[in-house]
């Protein structure tokens, strides 16, 4: 199938896509639907017995090297290429094209489209004229991360070490979906009237372009449990870029690019990207009591997390471009999203004139992912205590808070400009303090 189409209705027949079935012989063999003659099908074999062909590429080796130089130091390094397939319902999704699915976008200066009346040229019962396809690329490589990593460990006393590293990776062929029947951005006409290909609707493709990258650098001290107590606290600082954070991605984010003949703009933050994050683990066991055969010691235990929040895309709302894609983004103005007095709350979380609606019939010039979301501050408590009845069998008092400092976690702001909650935060993430008493039988 091409993909650089974006001419309104391809005048080379010879270009326009075909609807292949698995098998060979008649196309609508035992199905009760027919689609548009228009629409070109075949039932040749000429797939094979696969939806997408083998990749003989897949050489995945894997490095490691550890070093001490004394018996307190540690150094370790390790490089290795891993392969793991994103989504692969997508792939299994084209066997719904036989289904004749469709999708019609409405005339937005004369609507033409209603619940009594859902698509326009409607033929009969049985022929699916402009189908919302599903499509492949045959050749399509396997995704793949190039990872490396180097660490290095000081022991610092008999029961604490610290540990300070570099974690980086390089992906390729990561998947993505594109909207390949999308028409050029034009102040008039129909979507469907300028698609390149006007017997379908939408064609939404599973492609292998996008890529992404990460590094990481991280801080780790760890006590051995020791003198009745444990601990771990560890630190990260990171960034994280790609063109798309995945088929499905997370609600912040677009599944489709805001213009699909141009990937390379699409290349931001990750919508999973977390710049700081902090935890720590601590337990406990109080001193009291440890002798007593039968009353076991308290022990106390508590997990704090710390982080920044993920990026979240500006949207426009609407089809502004009028490409049939409401993924649209709107305009930067060259403002900075953070507000002037680095106050935020959730009435205004961030600087709502960094960005405006773009004209009818373009694209919008913002970047992908360029408000900052709010973070996660989560501290978790529990306290707990053995009871032993006879060899093997213990009673176990648990009493656990959860949010224990009943901190609210904030959701995200409205992300569409058009909105009147555009940068007001109206939900949060989290639940509020949670408390419960547990008995637990041990044997």
């Amino acid at each position: 199938m091409p993909f650089n189409d974006q001419t309104a209705n391809v005048t080379d027949f010879s270009r326009h896509p075909t609807f292949v079935r698995s098998g060979t012989g008649d196309f609508y063999e035992g199905t009760l639907l027919r689609f548009n003659p228009a629409i070109k099908v075949a039932r040749d074999g000429r797939l094979g017995d696969r939806l997408i062909a083998r990749d003989n590429n897949d050489f995945a080796p894997r490095l490691g090297i550890a070093w001490s130089p004394t018996r307190k130091w540690s150094v370790r390094t390790g490089f290795g290429v891993f392969y793991s397939q994103d989504q692969g319902n997508a792939v299994f999704d084209t066997g719904r094209n036989l289904a004749g699915r469709r999708a019609e976008n409405t005339n937005s200066d004369f609507p033409n489209l209603s619940f009594q009346r859902p698509f326009s040229n409607a033929g009969s019962t049985l022929q699916v004229d402009t189908p919302f396809a599903f499509a492949n690329d045959y050749h399509r490589r396997t995704p793949y991360t190039m990872q490396y990593m180097m660490n290095i460990q000081r022991e610092l006393s008999g029961s604490t070490v610290l540990e300070v590293g570099y974690l980086g990776s390089v992906s390729q062929h990561l998947q993505q979906l594109l909207s390949l029947n999308a028409p050029a951005p034009a102040p008039v006409g129909t979507v469907l009237s300028r698609r390149p290909y006007p017997e379908f609707g939408v064609i939404q493709q599973l492609v292998g372009f996008a890529r992404g990258n990460y590094n990481g650098l991280a801080a780790k001290f760890t006590k051995r449990f020791s003198k009745g107590l444990t601990y771990l606290v560890g630190y990260t600082y990171a960034k994280s870029l790609d063109d798309s954070s995945g088929t499905r991605p997370p609600a912040n984010e677009g599944a489709n690019p805001n213009n699909n003949y141009n990937i390379r703009d699409e290349y931001g933050l990750s919508a999973f990207d977390t710049k700081h994050r902090f935890v720590s683990s601590v337990l406990y066991e109080l001193p009291f009591m440890k002798s007593n055969r039968f009353l076991g010691a308290w022990q106390i235990s508590s997990i704090v997390t710390v982080q920044t929040g993920n990026p979240i895309e500006a949207r426009v709302g609407s089809d502004q471009s009028n490409t049939g894609n409401y993924a649209d983004r709107p305009s930067a103005t060259g403002q900075p999203t953070v507000l002037d007095s680095g106050v935020r709350n959730s009435g205004r979380w961030f600087n709502t004139k960094a960005y405006v609606l773009q004209p009818f019939g373009t694209f919008g010039n913002a970047g992908r992912n360029t408000i900052p979301g709010p973070g996660i501050f989560d501290w978790d408590f529990s306290v707990l205590k053995n009871f032993r009845l006879f060899e093997r069998h213990e009673l176990q008092f648990r009493f656990e808070a959860f949010n224990f400092a009943n901190h609210p976690n904030l959701g995200d702001p409205g992300n569409i400009i058009t909105a009147t909650n555009f940068g007001v935060i109206s939900s949060t993430r989290t639940t509020m303090r949670d408390l419960q008493f547990a008995l637990k039988y041990v044997f």
